[in-house]
Parts: structure tokens; C-alpha cells; sequence
């Protein structure tokens, strides 16, 4: 696998085996801050521990969730990056990334870099799409949980067939291909869709209010409404 990031100082991008480096996987834990409640509420998370393989990252994590410890009673999900030694990267790099719930259960993955290479997203199938057009589901941005209505899923890997025999050579995506379209409730709501990573998407863990489920229809279909108006007014723009 080779990738290519630009150095400090905007120099040429420099070529990287990442065959060649040594591997770890880092285990991540999510809680939940209380009070748990819509339509928003408080999580924070932290690293748990460094393994040199994903099986072993994923026995710590059967260690912990039978844990006494009172500090892990309330956990909301598990992530376990692969990252890579001596190449420059921020926290959010990685090579590829499995998402777990809170019983320790893989829910979602991503096995291509979060950086650009050769490798990349290749769309979703069908039974690997969580969400759908009209679903409720939870945004977990790293610090909040909120409610978001689900618009779109991510393209399927006949768009991205598609692409390649229109172009004769394989066509790829990246991590911001891998994403939903939603609605956002609450104060951070900006009157448009967000595309939202589809590993920061999860099922509601609790029963939604019947009025804070009134309101995300009532801005599902204000949405859409001024999406058929911006059609009708430019029909040569491919509107959702």
C-alpha cells in the first residue's frame, strides 16, 4: 500500500510504503455523560490501551466490558484504528477502522485509509448500508450525541462500476465519499443537509418523543420542499 502526504510547508508529497511499517491498533471507548436524553446529550471519549493486532485489541475489549470498574457503566461504543509508526498523521488518520456498540459487537468498518491511496471507497453494498431515506438515527460528533434524519446512504458499488467503465481505468472514492446525507435537529440545524461519516452513525439507543420526532419530519419535509423548488427553478442542477 503506498500513500503520498504533503510535508510541512506545502513541499512535494513524499511516497510511503506503508507495507513496510510496523502496524499497531489502538482501542477507543465512548461514554456517555448523563442525563441521556433527547435531543441531544453529552459523551466524552478516551484510548484504552495499544495492541499489535485487531483480535487482541478486541479481547481488551471483552477485558473491559466485564470489568467492574464504576467509570465504564455506561458505554456508548467502541472504535479500534489501525494506524501506522513513523508517518505523519493527526488522530483522525488511520488505515483502516471497525466500529463496535456498546455490547462489544462490530457494527460498521472501513478498511481504506482515511488519507488518500491507490486504495479507496468502492461503495457500499446493500446489506452493508445501516440507514435509510426517513430513518432516526444518532450522530456521535466526539463530544455530543444528536438526533439526525437520514436523507441518503452512501453510493453503492455499482456507482462506483459504474465510474470505472466509463473512465477504463478503476475509479475510487475516499472518506468523505463514505458518508449519509441528513437533517440535523436542534440549534445546530443551518436549514441544509450535512453529509455525516458513516461510522459516526448509530441506531437510537432509546424512545424517541413523539415531538421531537414531529419536528424532524416537519424539517424532512420543509427540506424537501425547497429542494423541488430549487429544481423546478434550475432543472440543469442535480438536486437531492
Amino acid at each position: 500500500m503506498i500513500i503520498g502526504y504533503f510535508n510541512e510547508g506545502g513541499s512535494p508529497a513524499e511516497k510511503v510504503d506503508l507495507d513496510d511499517k510496523r502496524h499497531y491498533f489502538e482501542l477507543e471507548v465512548c461514554l456517555v455523560q448523563h442525563p441521556r436524553r433527547y435531543p441531544d446529550y453529552k459523551v466524552a471519549h478516551g484510548g484504552l490501551a495499544f495492541c499489535d493486532s485487531r483480535e487482541s485489541a478486541e479481547q481488551m475489549m471483552s477485558k473491559f466490558l466485564h470489568s467492574d470498574e464504576e467509570w465504564l457503566k455506561d458505554i456508548y461504543c467502541f472504535y479500534v484504528y489501525e494506524r501506522v509508526l513513523d508517518v505523519p498523521y493527526d488522530r483522525s488518520e488511520y488505515t483502516s477502522c471497525w466500529l463496535y456498540d456498546e455490547h462489544g459487537t462490530m457494527i460498521d468498518k472501513r478498511t481504506f485509509p482515511s488519507y488518500w491511496d491507490e486504495k479507496g471507497f468502492e461503495g457500499r453494498s446493500e446489506d452493508e448500508v445501516r440507514f435509510k431515506l426517513g430513518d432516526i438515527a444518532e450522530l456521535y460528533d466526539g463530544d455530543t450525541v444528536s438526533l439526525v434524519l437520514v436523507l441518503a446512504p452512501p453510493c453503492g458499488k455499482e456507482h462506483y462500476a459504474n465510474l470505472t467503465e466509463h473512465y477504463g481505468e478503476p475509479y475510487r472514492g475516499d472518506i468523505s465519499d463514505d458518508t449519509y446525507m441528513v437533517l440535523q435537529d436542534g440549534p445546530h440545524y443551518i436549514g441544509d443537509h450535512l453529509h455525516i461519516d458513516a461510522l459516526k452513525l448509530f441506531k437510537p439507543h432509546f424512545t424517541i418523543p413523539k415531538n421531537v420526532k414531529k419536528h424532524l419530519d416537519t424539517l424532512c419535509a420543509s427540506y424537501q420542499e425547497t429542494r423541488r423548488e430549487c429544481n423546478d427553478d434550475h432543472p440543469e442542477d442535480n438536486q437531492v
